[in-house]
């Protein structure tokens, strides 16, 4: 008689597995399949499915809620004209109006004029707001300046509304 003939260890030893489960290099005993897995092909199909269910769902809350997201609304599209008035429209600052807002903001807080371009479309939705909502405007132009290179508090804001309001006029 021959002795009885020893697996080959494995390394590492594979984790014991409680009693009648198959172990990862078990196959299914004959008469016993496996549920069938889905191909790559499937899979890319499922998830495409699961793409379109996703957006459709997001655009069906956006119509519903119309469209606008609050939390990234700047202070200008909050703003609502009083019920019933028309609007006033702002002339457009002449060069040198533009050169001696820049100067005084300049002195309020430098960082409020790095981006010439970014400074007068904000001067603009300032006086905007000046001339059509002056309630609550110091608190307006804090959020309205605030934010990139610059923050500036409520004395700070009273001083460029009083900068904006030395060439904001009606057109």
């Amino acid at each position: 008689m021959h002795p009885p003939q020893q697996q080959p260890q494995q390394w590492p030893p594979a984790p014991p597995q409680p009693y009648g489960q198959p172990t990862q290099h078990m196959q299914p005993p004959p008469g016993q399949h496996r549920p069938p897995t889905k191909s790559g092909v499937g899979r890319g199909l499922a998830v495409a499915g699961g793409v379109v269910l996703a957006l459709a769902v997001i655009g069906g809350l956006l119509k519903l809620t119309g469209g606008e997201d609050e939390t990234a609304a700047s202070p200008s599209a909050s703003a609502s004209p009083t019920a019933g008035a028309e609007r006033v429209v702002a002339a457009e600052p002449t060069r040198s109006q533009q050169r001696a807002y820049l100067a005084a903001l300049k002195e309020i807080d430098p960082g409020l004029t790095v981006n010439p371009t970014r400074v007068m479309r904000r001067a603009g939705r300032v006086c905007d707001r000046l001339l059509n909502e002056p309630d609550g405007l110091p608190k307006y132009t804090v959020l309205e300046l605030s934010g990139g290179n610059a923050t500036i508090d409520e004395d700070q804001a009273k001083q460029v509304i009083d900068a904006v309001a030395a060439w904001c006029r009606p057109a």
